[in-house]
C-alpha cells in the first residue's frame, strides 16, 4: 500500500490571496439596435471620463444594450462564437474595458500583464486575438501560451505576475459555441461587482477611442509557454505514484478533443508507458512508447483518446463531440477492451471529469466526492466533517455520507455558488454532480479535472481497492433531467400552475424524492430534476411538472 504524502506547492513567485466571489446568474442576449437617428445623436454625445485613465473621445459608440440584457452568466460570457455577446465588436470592446480597469489599478506599479489561455476550438484565434487587441490598445502586456485548461490558467494567475487570467472556452459546450472566463491576480473568478463595472462599459458604448500609447509604444503581445503547473502536478503526484511499480495500473483518458490533449507531457512523466488510440469511430490503439528517467520506474500505462492537435485543425471541430465527460461511452468501451483500471473523461476546458470504474460503469462527481471525502476523514483532514455541494447532488450521495458520519451541505449550481458554500462552513471538500470537484485540505483550492483523477488514482493506491469498491456505497436514485427551453426567464415563483404543482407533487412525494427546478445560467433553458425510488414515479413527475412549466411559458 502506497504511503500517503504531504504535498507542496510549485516554487514560482506567489501573490497574497485576496478574497474573490465567482460569477453571477445571468441569461446573454444580443445588443439591441438603434435607429440611426439615435445612433448619430449617441455618437455626437460625449462619454463620460473613467476615474484615473483619460479614454479619447473619438469614434462613434456601438448600440447600447437593453436594460435587461447582460453579458455575465453564472460563467463568464459564453454564446455562438461571432455572434451576440460574442461579436467581434464584443469582445474587443470586453478586452477595453478589463484593460482600463486594470491599467487604474496598475498605476504607478507597471505595466498589468494578462495571462490568455485558450481551448482548441475552431474561435479560438477569433475570441482570443480579438481580446488580445482590446488589452493591447489599453496598455495591457498579454502572455499567451496558447492551448491551456481553465485550471492551469487560474493556477497561473496566482501564482505569476500577472493582474489577471482569461481562459477562452465554452467548457462543455459544441464547438461553434466559444466563452470567455476571467480570473482575478488570486486566482478564482472575477469578482460581481467588477464584472458589473467591465459589462457596463461595454453596454455605455464607452470602450471606443484612440488607443493608449504611453512611453512612445502600446502594450504587447508575449508567445510562450511555462511549465510551473506542470511541476506543481509533478511534485505534487511523483512520490506517491512511485508506488504504482507495486501495482501497476492502465488509465485511458478522453480528452474530448480539448484543452487537455496539452498535458499528455504531464502524464508522460508520470507514467511508464504511453499509447495513443482513438474511440470513434472505430476503436483501435497505437504503439506504446516507453518513457525514460524517473518515469520509467513507474508502471502506469496511459492511452490517450480524442486528443486534438495543432496540426490538425480538423480536430477542432470535435471538441466535446461524442465524447468526454459528457459522452463517456467511448471511453467505458476502450476500459472494457483493454482491461483498465481506470477511465477518465475530460470536458473541453479540463476543469471537471467523469470516471469510468474497471467494469465501464460511470462516476461521477456525486462518487467522487464521496470516495474522497471517506479517504480524507479517515486521515482526519475533513474539516468539520462537511463536504459541500449543489441542489443536483443525488440522495444517494447524502445518505452515503451520512452513513460515515458526513454533513452535506447543499448551494445553488455553479462552482462559484460550491466555492462560496465552502468558505462558509469552512470545508475543504466540495464539487457538483459533472465531475468539477474543489479541494482544498492542502490549502490551496484545486478546481480541476486532471488534480481530481490523480487524487482518485492515490485512494486506489493507497486502499489497494478497485474503483468500483471505492464507488459502491454511493446508490443512487433514480434521475431525470428535462430541459424546456424559454425564450425568457420568468421569477419562478411567478409560474402559477407550476409553482401549485410543486406543491401537491412534494406533498405527495415526502422523503421519497426530491425535485429541483432551476433555469441554465448558462443557456435559455428551464431545467427540471426529479429524483424518485421508482421509475414509475420518476416518469410521471416528471411530466406533470414539464406540462405545467409548458403551459406557464408559453
Amino acid at each position: 500500500m502506497a504511503k500517503r504524502v504531504v504535498k507542496k506547492k510549485a516554487s514560482v513567485s506567489k501573490k497574497p490571496k485576496a478574497k474573490s466571489s465567482g460569477q453571477r446568474k445571468s441569461a446573454s442576449k444580443p445588443a439591441a439596435k438603434k435607429s440611426p437617428k439615435k445612433r448619430a445623436k449617441a455618437a455626437a454625445s460625449p462619454s463620460k471620463k473613467p476615474k484615473k485613465i483619460q479614454p479619447s473621445k473619438a469614434g462613434k459608440k456601438p448600440a447600447k444594450r437593453t436594460a435587461s440584457s447582460s453579458l455575465f452568466g453564472t460563467d463568464g460570457v459564453r454564446g455562438l462564437a461571432g455572434a451576440g455577446p460574442l461579436s467581434p465588436e464584443n469582445i474587443l470592446a470586453i478586452g477595453r474595458a478589463l484593460g482600463r480597469y486594470l491599467a487604474e489599478h496598475t498605476e504607478g506599479k507597471g505595466r498589468p500583464i494578462v495571462l490568455l489561455g485558450v481551448d482548441p476550438r475552431p474561435s479560438a484565434d477569433l475570441v482570443g486575438t480579438t481580446l488580445a487587441a482590446g488589452l493591447v490598445a489599453e496598455h495591457c502586456d498579454v502572455h499567451w501560451p496558447g492551448m491551456m485548461s481553465t485550471p492551469e490558467v487560474a493556477f497561473l494567475t496566482a501564482h505569476g505576475p500577472f493582474a489577471a487570467g482569461i481562459a477562452v472556452t465554452a467548457s462543455h459546450n459544441p464547438s461553434t459555441d466559444n466563452g470567455i472566463k476571467i480570473f482575478g491576480s488570486d486566482g478564482f473568478k472575477l469578482a460581481e461587482p467588477i464584472e458589473k463595472r467591465i459589462e457596463k462599459a461595454v453596454t455605455s458604448g464607452k470602450t471606443v477611442g484612440n488607443a493608449r500609447s504611453l512611453n512612445d509604444r502600446f502594450g504587447w503581445l508575449h508567445l510562450g509557454r511555462e511549465r510551473h503547473y506542470e511541476t506543481f502536478i509533478l511534485k505534487t503526484f511523483r512520490k506517491s505514484f512511485a508506488a504504482l511499480k507495486k501495482r501497476p495500473l492502465a488509465a485511458v483518458i478522453d480528452a474530448a478533443y480539448g484543452a487537455r490533449s496539452i498535458d499528455l507531457q504531464i502524464l508522460s512523466q508520470l507514467a511508464h508507458s504511453l499509447a495513443f488510440g482513438k474511440s470513434s469511430p472505430e476503436f483501435r490503439v497505437g504503439s506504446s512508447m516507453k518513457a525514460s528517467g524517473e518515469a520509467a520506474d513507474n508502471a502506469l500505462d496511459v492511452y490517450f483518446l480524442n486528443a486534438a492537435s495543432p496540426n490538425q485543425p480538423e480536430t477542432h471541430f470535435l471538441i466535446n463531440k461524442e465524447c468526454g465527460s459528457l459522452h463517456p461511452k467511448g471511453c467505458a468501451h476502450a476500459v472494457r477492451e483493454l482491461n483498465a483500471d481506470i477511465g477518465i473523461c475530460f470536458d473541453g476546458d479540463g476543469d471537471r471529469c467523469v470516471l469510468i470504474d474497471e467494469t465501464g460503469s460511470v462516476c461521477d462527481g456525486d462518487h467522487m466526492l464521496f470516495l474522497l471525502a471517506a479517504d480524507m476523514k479517515s486521515r482526519g483532514v475533513l474539516k468539520n466533517d462537511t463536504v459541500v455541494s449543489t441542489t443536483m447532488a443525488n440522495l444517494g450521495l447524502e445518505r452515503a455520507l451520512a452513513s460515515i458520519g458526513v454533513k452535506l451541505v447543499r448551494t445553488d449550481v455553479g462552482d462559484k455558488y460550491v466555492f462560496e458554500g465552502m468558505k462558509k462552513h469552512d470545508a475543504v471538500l466540495g464539487g457538483e454532480q459533472s465531475g468539477h470537484l474543489l479541494v482544498a485540505d492542502e490549502k490551496h483550492f484545486i478546481g480541476d479535472g486532471l488534480y481530481t483523477a490523480l487524487r482518485v488514482i492515490e485512494v486506489m493506491l493507497d486502499s489497494g481497492r478497485r474503483l468500483s469498491d471505492l464507488a459502491s456505497p454511493v446508490v443512487k436514485f433514480p434521475q431525470l433531467i428535462t430541459n424546456l427551453r424559454t425564450t425568457s426567464k420568468p421569477a419562478l415563483g411567478s409560474l402559477k400552475t407550476l409553482k401549485k404543482t410543486l406543491k401537491a407533487i412534494e406533498s405527495e412525494l415526502g422523503n421519497r424524492g426530491r425535485i429541483n427546478i432551476r433555469y441554465s445560467g448558462t443557456e435559455p433553458l428551464l431545467r427540471i430534476m426529479v429524483e424518485a425510488q421508482d421509475a414509475g414515479t420518476l416518469e410521471s413527475v416528471t411530466k406533470q411538472l414539464s406540462a405545467a412549466a409548458r403551459k406557464d411559458l408559453k
